[in-house]
């Protein structure tokens, strides 16, 4: 049984432990959060300029959407700023800053109504993110950058917790993810074309949970939750970011959930850093486990 828990008391390790078993937390009114929804918005305010962002689909077409929205979510994703306001949070969250690493966080852009849901919005069929060679130790943080309703958020599938499902995860390969795919989502418009891992069976809809918070509410859940890309029939384009963080400790040690269906080759755990310096995590760790 999946339980989410909203705003309970924890610390760190007992909080994680529980995600480990499929757990859902929501932590709101946390200003470190707060902090990053704010610098989210000043970069979407440049990007957009005199637009309303939540509704510049409207006004743009959708190569000019893909212009500005391109370039803006490589700098979140990149800037330092944005490295050190994630390190404000994971610390401000309970994390040990010596034992605990994360991987550079992502802007996500969903608008509604299918403008566009290929390339830089691309709209994530449900999987687990184990099918993209992710460890399964991982606690993922997402986290509106404006408040969001059921109609804009992420579909968690939560009876799938620990229910295999039949994927395409065993073709998806990181490295040659990284080499010859990830740089091509711009040019992704129409149609996607990149290969991304996909379930292989008809996902059932019963399972399927929604949760939706103010912006800066963060929702923590497992790596191994399926989950996917809720339809966007809002009215609104959302914005959201999130980010992963892992305890080398667990990584080394085994610890986590089960991979139940993910056949992923390769492994992104060469991109964490440690939240202490920086420092990122040195072979043999960063072979495929």
């Amino acid at each position: 049984m999946v339980t989410v828990y909203v705003d309970r008391v924890l610390d760190e390790p007992t909080r994680r432990a529980g995600i480990y078993k499929g757990d859902i937390h929501m932590q709101t009114g946390v200003p470190e959060s707060g902090a990053i929804v704010e610098w989210a918005r000043a970069l979407i305010g440049e990007a957009f300029g005199d637009l309303d962002p939540q509704r510049a689909q409207f006004d743009v077409e959708i190569e000019e959407f893909v212009r500005r929205v391109g370039p803006m979510k490589s700098r979140f994703t990149n800037d330092d700023r944005t490295k050190e306001l994630v390190r404000d949070l994971v610390i401000a969250m309970g994390s040990d800053p010596e034992t605990t690493y994360f991987d550079l966080p992502r802007l996500r852009v969903v608008p509604c109504d299918a403008y566009l849901t290929a390339g830089v919005s691309y709209a994530y069929k449900a999987h687990r993110d184990t099918w993209y060679a992710h460890p399964p130790v991982l606690v993922n943080y997402w986290v509106p950058v404006y408040d969001c309703v059921g109609d804009n958020v992420m579909s968690m599938w939560t009876g799938y917790w620990d229910r295999p499902v039949r994927n395409s995860s065993a073709g998806f390969d990181y490295d040659r993810w990284v080499s010859e795919q990830r740089f091509k989502a711009a040019s992704n418009i129409a149609v996607e074309n990149r290969p991304h891992p996909l379930p292989l069976e008809p996902i059932d809809p019963v399972c399927e949970m929604r949760i939706a918070g103010n912006a800066g509410d963060i929702m923590l859940f497992s790596t191994c939750h399926l989950h996917s890309t809720a339809p966007n029939i809002s009215g609104v384009t959302r914005f959201s970011y999130d980010l992963r963080t892992l305890d080398i400790n667990d990584l080394i040690e085994g610890r986590g959930p089960r991979n139940p269906d993910g056949q992923a080759t390769g492994t992104t755990v060469g991109d964490f850093l440690r939240v202490a310096d920086l420092a990122p995590i040195e072979p043999p760790l960063t072979a495929s486990r």
